[in-house]
Formats: structure tokens, sequence, C-alpha cells
């Protein structure tokens, strides 16, 4: 009986395959779904009535953030907060507090956006009058004690109004500033203001 032989180009065929399929199940591996969940903005997890204190080192509670829910998402490590409300606190000063529809907590909540209609208020206090602050957008930044807006402000005391097209608001010092201001003072505000100047004009000087 005559043996043939088999072709040689199938059989080197056949094993290059065989090769290529080993080193592809090796080194090519499935994306598993912790690894696809973070490529995508979807939320790991949800918390109902979010709380968040801020303690100095005496032991004080210097701000204190709430939401009615807060979403956090892993891809870019930020959050999104609906209903907030932030207080912050300094000693012998006015409570301060800031609430808006929406707002997010960026960079390891280094910085907090609020947004949707923010209103940011202090009560009357001994040498702190009442001071309110409309805004559509507010970024605020609690390690250096500052709020920040470039959306356009009102901002409002007993005796002032102004607009503003920004506004940057120190809670440990208490001052704002403010660029591109128009605004109006109450009529006693300007009386008073007004007898103030013109009695410093009589003061005799001394000689």
């Amino acid at each position: 009986m005559n043996m043939r032989s088999l072709p040689l180009l199938p059989v080197a065929v056949l094993m290059a395959l065989v090769i290529l399929t080993f080193w592809l199940s090796r080194f090519v591996q499935p994306i598993n779904a912790n690894a696809e969940g973070k490529l995508r903005h979807d939320p790991e997890s949800i918390i109902e009535k979010f709380v968040a204190k801020k303690m100095s080192p005496t032991g004080d509670i210097q701000y204190v953030l709430k939401a009615d829910r807060m979403m956090h998402y892993p891809d870019d490590d930020s959050s999104k907060m609906e209903n907030v409300l932030f207080t912050a606190t300094e000693p012998g000063k006015p409570e301060l507090t800031v609430r808006a529809p929406n707002g997010h907590l960026l960079e390891g909540s280094n910085e907090i956006r609020m947004e949707g209609g923010v209103v940011m208020q202090t009560q009357a206090a001994p040498h702190y009058p009442p001071m309110q602050m409309m805004t559509p957008t507010l970024h605020i930044y609690p390690k250096q004690n500052l709020a920040r807006s470039t959306t356009g402000v009102v901002f409002t005391t007993p005796t002032l109004k102004v607009n503003a097209a920004t506004f940057e608001f120190n809670s440990q010092s208490r001052t704002a500033n403010l660029t591109r201001v128009k605004g109006s003072m109450s009529r006693e505000a300007a009386f008073a203001t007004t007898n103030n100047t013109e009695a410093k004009k009589e003061v005799p000087n001394e000689k």
C-alpha cells in the first residue's frame, strides 16, 4: 500500500491559526463591568438626606453642607446634589447661608458649584448689617473661605441695592468685592451720609 504524504501548506496554516488563537485568548481580555462603568458618567452611589461637616482644629463647626440627594460619579470624582444648603459659621459673626436648587461637588470637594437661582444671606448682628446676594451660579471654595460669581449678581442691604457683573465674598473677613456696579442708596442712608459730610465741614480746625 502506498502512503500519501499530507500537503505541507494546509498544515502550516492550521498551526498559525492555533498560535494566533492562543495569543489572542491570553493577551486580549474582555472589559469588565466595573472598568466600563468608570468610562461612562454613571453614578456609583446615591445618598438621600446628605450631610457633610467641616470642623476647625478647636472642634468648632466651620461649615455644613446639606442636600436632599447626592449622587457621586467615579469617572471624574464629582457629585451632583439636589436642593442644596451651605452654612458657614465664624466666631463672633452672623451665620451665612447659601441655598440653591442644584449643586456640584468638584475636585474632591475642594469646590462647590451651586446653580439654578442661588441666594446667599446673612442675618443682622452687632457691627454686621443683614445682607442678601442673588445670582444664577456661585462657586464656593471652603478652604479659602471664598465665594465667587461671574454670572451677574444683585446685592442688597437695608440701605443699598446694587447690580454687579462679578462678585467675590470672603466669609472670614465678611468683605465683598464687586465689579461694574450700578446701584441705588435708600433716602435715609443718603440723608445720613449728607449730614455726616456737612458736620465734618463745620468742625473748625484746631490751631
